[in-house]
Parts: C-alpha cells; sequence; structure tokens
C-alpha cells in the first residue's frame, strides 16, 4: 500500500482499485457464472453449492430475486480469486498477521433491489473488528468485492458511509436503504474488473438499483488465520490440494499449525503487541 492508500483506508474504511482483473479474466468469469445461473437450484445442490436467496419471493414486475452463491466448491476460474497478485498484499498489509480467505461468494442483484446499511464500528462485533496498532492495521475482517458487470450509482452500485468503522455511535442510517442523495453516503461506481476493498466494521450496503440490468459481484473475504471459515464458504472443488499452489493452499487450510485444527487455534499476534 502506498502512503495515500494508508492514510485513505485509515481514514474512510475503504479503496477503491481500478482494473484489478482484466478483460479476458472478467469475461471467463462470467461465462463461467452464466453456465451457473442455467442450472436449477437442484442441480446447484448436486454439485456441492449454496445459493441463497432473498427476498423469498421475487420482485412481480421482473420475476427476479436477488441471490448469493458459494464458488470454491465449483472450482475452475473462481480459484484464481483466492490469491489474486494485485489484490492478496492490500489484504496482507491491512491484517498484519497471518491470513486466511474465510469466505467467497457471487452477489446478484436484479432491478428495483437495494441493500440496507449494516454494520459500524459501534457494534463491536469480534468478528469484523477495524484496529490500528502501532502504525499497523490489525484488522479481524477485511473484504473486496470484484465488479463484473458496470455498475453506475443508479444501476445499484456499493456504498458506505465513509469513517464509520470508527464510530463510537450507531448510523442513524442503520439498517435502511442507503439513499444516494443523502450527506453521509458515499456510493462507489465501478466498472467490471474494478474492486472495493473495505473493512468489515465499515457501515455499508448498496444503493437501490433502477436500471434493468443485473449487477454481478464477487465477494472475497480474508481474515486473521485463526478465524473460522463462514459455513461451507471454503469447502473446495475435487483435486483442489493437487492442483492448488502453495500460497493458495495456505490461504484456504490456514498456514502451520493452523490447518491441523481448523478453525480453532490460538491468535497469531504476538504477545508483546497484544498486550
Amino acid at each position: 500500500m502506498t502512503p495515500e492508500e494508508t492514510y485513505l483506508f485509515d481514514l474512510n474504511g475503504y479503496l477503491i482499485l481500478r482494473g484489478v482483473l482484466p478483460p479476458s479474466l472478467v469475461n471467463e468469469l462470467n461465462q463461467e457464472l452464466d453456465k451457473l445461473e442455467a442450472l436449477s437450484d437442484k442441480e446447484i445442490r448436486g454439485i456441492g453449492l449454496t445459493r441463497s436467496y432473498y427476498p423469498d419471493e421475487p420482485d412481480i414486475s421482473t420475476g427476479c430475486r436477488d441471490y448469493s452463491c458459494t464458488l470454491l466448491k465449483y472450482g475452475g476460474v473462481f480459484e484464481r480469486l483466492i490469491d489474486w497478485p494485485t489484490v492478496l498484499p492490500y489484504m496482507e498489509a491491512m491484517i498484519s498477521v497471518p491470513i486466511r480467505i474465510d469466505a467467497l461468494h457471487l452477489l446478484s442483484r436484479c432491478p428495483g433491489r437495494a441493500t440496507v446499511f449494516h454494520h459500524g464500528y459501534s457494534e463491536l462485533l469480534s468478528y469484523s473488528e477495524f484496529a490500528c496498532n502501532r502504525s499497523r492495521f490489525e484488522c479481524v475482517s477485511v473484504k473486496v468485492g470484484y465488479a463484473l458487470t458496470d455498475v453506475d450509482v443508479h444501476e445499484g452500485a456499493f456504498a458506505v458511509i465513509p469513517g464509520s468503522h470508527k464510530g463510537n455511535y450507531a448510523s442513524p442510517q442503520h439498517l435502511e436503504n442507503p439513499d444516494e442523495n443523502h450527506p453521509l453516503v458515499q456510493p462507489c461506481p465501478c466498472r467490471a474488473g474494478d474492486a472495493v476493498i473495505f473493512s468489515e466494521d465499515l457501515t455499508h450496503g448498496a444503493v437501490t438499483n433502477r436500471s434493468r440490468k443485473i449487477r454481478r459481484t464477487i465477494f472475497a473475504s480474508y481474515a486473521p488465520s485463526f478465524q473460522a471459515a463462514w459455513d461451507d464458504q471454503i469447502e473446495t472443488a475435487p483435486g483442489f490440494e493437487e492442483r492448488a499452489t502453495p500460497r493458495q493452499l495456505e490461504l484456504v487450510q490456514g498456514p502451520p499449525p493452523f490447518d491441523s485444527a481448523p478453525g480453532f487455534n490460538l491468535s497469531p499476534f504476538r504477545a508483546s503487541e497484544s498486550g
């Protein structure tokens, strides 16, 4: 991270990186997602993936529902995002101790939908804590959202309340649909291939998709290696251990000794620095 990026991440709780995924990879990811979308829910379950819809009922006018879907169990091109070289150094700098990937999933957003604002430092959630100790970040959860479609503000852009990762009071916008015209709200329009990196402690959501487009984003989540993964988010496809690089294996399983007892280990923070 550059000094300016370090300053801005500490100040605002997020960064936008432009063009981190080349067009060829964006196209390949979208082609594989097209194949997944063509599968029924029964077929999705048959290959070990989890597709979750919300809300339960489709939109009356479009018949569309927002959904998320786990990806690593599918394998293929999605495995390349485990240790994507343009982004991984940011994860390491923002967490500062041995890290693991603890989630990787697609979010598909329909026309007319938004995501309510959630989280914020005042919640004091153990799994999302933002911290900066002795001039280094020690965040407990950092996420990256890879845009696979161009997303302008009116197309349901990701949105944040800058600085809320340090706020001592609950956001007045908490659990409300973000309003792009509200002075607290900062939408983050992106082009396909851009990435938004943010602390999970930051109040975040998405403004209403007022277009006819479906927005696609792949979210990857990273945490200290002692932290357990999210449900089945990092279950891998058959043969992963044979084809993965050593770094990919370490990010999925956790570095030694963490791979011997996933999700239940002592913190790697040095005692002299953790007090």
